[in-house]
């Protein structure tokens, strides 16, 4: 069975992690499920937000915050699917190594980890409704929807990661 955890009623899953030595990936399917008495609206096409601390990974799939500095041309709400109450939606992702991310999200703009053991986990966006409300005047654009989401995430799963570009 795999690792869950619980945001009220909402279970986030890593249900399977394979490692690909060349090129050096990992493909994961994580596990959304809505045990809510209604509908939830599950975020997607996000990009990756990356955080490591030491021996710890969160990937995350959720709207965050922009770095500090950043200028967009326009901001959008973020794209959801429905997950009916009582549902469940499986995601697939594949996270190449050394892995390139979006500066607007990320501190940095690759992570290359060494090799070890890590503990993986995952964390997702959701809302109870399909769109955040507008912004307030005055307010800063990403405001509204950092109050509209909420966000779950799973356990970790334990990983041994074995490649490294500088091998």
């Amino acid at each position: 069975m795999p690792n869950m955890t619980m945001s009220g009623t909402v279970l986030v899953s890593i249900v399977n992690l394979i490692m690909q030595v060349s090129p050096p990936a990992w493909q994961m399917e994580y596990e959304v499920r809505n045990l809510e008495a209604s509908e939830i609206w599950l975020v997607v096409g996000e990009s990756l937000m990356l955080k490591h601390d030491n021996k710890q990974i969160e990937l995350s799939y959720a709207r965050g915050k922009m770095q500090p500095g950043v200028q967009v041309f326009g901001y959008f709400d973020p794209q959801v699917v429905k997950i009916p109450a009582g549902g469940s939606l499986r995601r697939s992702v594949e996270i190449n190594w050394p892995c390139r991310l979006s500066d607007i999200w990320n501190e940095v703009r690759e992570v290359e980890l060494s090799p070890g053991e890590y503990e993986v986990s995952v964390r997702i966006g959701f809302a109870l409704t399909a769109k955040p409300k507008a912004p307030k005047v005055g307010e800063d654009v990403e405001d509204p929807v950092l109050r509209w989401q909420k966000t779950a995430v799973s356990p970790p799963m334990q990983v041994v990661h074995k490649w490294s570009q500088h091998q």
